[in-house]
């Protein structure tokens, strides 16, 4: 009861009995002291009885509310040991999640590394015989001597396994999120020095070894792009592919059954061949294109000359991007801006864009160095981007690497 209250109570008992000894002494002739002390005893008997009923209302509330609270710590403790259930429950599904997710995880790298070990005796072979090729006097003394060195930096490179991947973004315009990364191979010599692809390919070619070093790279991209799924990372992977391995009679048909048996990765691996060797590209690459496409990888096109293109040759093949860079682009629109394609006479070039997107395939503005050329690809309605602008070619971070490496052991 609040103080107002009782302050009321109060003045009414106390009026109730002065108006109490005032009827005592004015129609019972009671003496004015005896009736001022019949007054006061009836006031206090009124405040005793009022205390009794106030408490007792007091204490029927306090009981409610303590029956309400023990109540409610009562369903409390239900809801912490449904909780606590619900908590074991989510614990052991983690934990079954987590023990498939290893198995899985097991299971692919048991895949590749029997794959790989198929081909240990194949690429050790064709190593000694890039050695061999190296030797042969075909050449001029000193560009022989030159090219014998390079190549025995390569080949100590292979059998060592120092093989780097790096990888660049590809980014959205305009809002710069990567949704791929490219990938490049990087070797190392045994000082630390890298070798560039510009180094290393004008000997790796000739002498076969560039399957060897797609072998590395292909595999080590699907890897990465399932840890990368497995931590619900939606960003893919370019690969790059020889026509050399594509036509590869032993490389291929097992790289081809693990792509198939790493088919769920369809949308987030990406397979790039140049401009030239997809148009140049025989019987037996186009097959095998056609079979990766089966399973639903698609294909990029860099190291674009020109834009004499045929889309349509292009959409069958399954290619999804189309690389040119923002040089070339920009120097063939500035150079006529109402120039056609050459295969199609009726698209103008600052249209191309919208041309490929047409056919379902997206155009990549690379090798973009400043945001002056980002303007311009955005004016072009260019959705894709690349180049040391968004982020240079950089070697995946050991404690990432660390996780795949177990795969990639080849005992040559």
């Amino acid at each position: 009861m609040s103080r107002l209250a009782e302050f009321l109570f109060f003045s009414l008992y106390a009026l109730s009995a002065l108006v109490a000894a005032l009827v005592l002494v004015r129609f019972a002739g009671v003496a004015p002291n005896s009736a001022m002390l019949f007054g006061v005893l009836g006031f206090l008997a009124a405040m005793q009885i009022h205390g009794f009923f106030s408490r007792a209302a007091t204490q029927s509330t306090l009981e409610k509310r303590v029956e309400k609270l023990r109540k409610a710590n009562l369903e409390l403790t239900h809801e912490m040991a449904s909780i606590h259930n619900d908590l074991g429950e989510i614990s052991e599904a983690i934990k079954e999640e987590a023990v498939r997710r290893n198995e899985v995880i097991v299971s692919e790298v048991q895949a590749l590394e029997t794959v790989i070990s198929k081909m240990e005796g194949t690429l050790a072979t064709r190593i000694s015989e890039a050695a061999r090729v190296a030797a042969t006097p075909t050449l001029e003394p000193s560009e022989a001597n030159d090219r014998h060195v390079l190549l025995t930096l390569v080949r100590e490179a292979l059998e060592a396994g120092r093989v780097e991947l790096h990888l660049q973004p590809i980014v959205s315009l305009p809002q710069r999120k990567i949704y791929f990364y490219e990938s490049f191979t990087r070797l190392r010599d045994q000082d630390g020095n890298v070798i560039m692809p510009a180094e290393f390919l004008k000997v790796a070619e000739p002498a076969g070894l560039m399957t060897v070093v797609d072998n590395l790279l292909l595999f080590r991209c699907v890897q990465i792009v399932r840890r990368l799924t497995e931590k619900d990372r939606q960003v893919g992977m370019v690969c790059n592919i020889s026509p050399l391995s594509l036509r590869d009679e032993v490389f291929f048909p097992q790289f081809l059954d693990f792509m198939r048996q790493n088919a769920d990765l369809a949308g987030s691996v990406v397979f790039e061949i140049g401009q030239k060797d997809f148009e140049e590209r025989g019987i037996v690459e186009a097959r095998n294109m056609a079979r990766l496409a089966d399973f639903g990888f698609r294909f990029s096109i860099d190291k674009v000359e020109n834009l004499n293109f045929d889309v349509k040759d292009m959409q069958r093949a399954g290619v999804k991007f189309f690389k040119v860079s923002g040089d070339l682009l920009l120097a063939a629109i500035n150079a006529d801006p109402d120039a056609s394609l050459p295969a199609a006479p009726d698209i103008r070039i600052c249209d191309v864009s919208r041309y490929l997107i047409s056919h379902g395939i997206e155009l990549i503005g690379e090798k973009i160095e400043d945001e002056v050329t980002v303007v311009e690809m955005l004016d072009l309605d260019i959705g894709y981007a690349q180049g040391h602008l968004f982020g240079p070619p950089s070697p995946i971070r050991e404690e990432f690497l660390a996780e795949t490496e177990e795969a990639f052991k080849i005992a040559i």
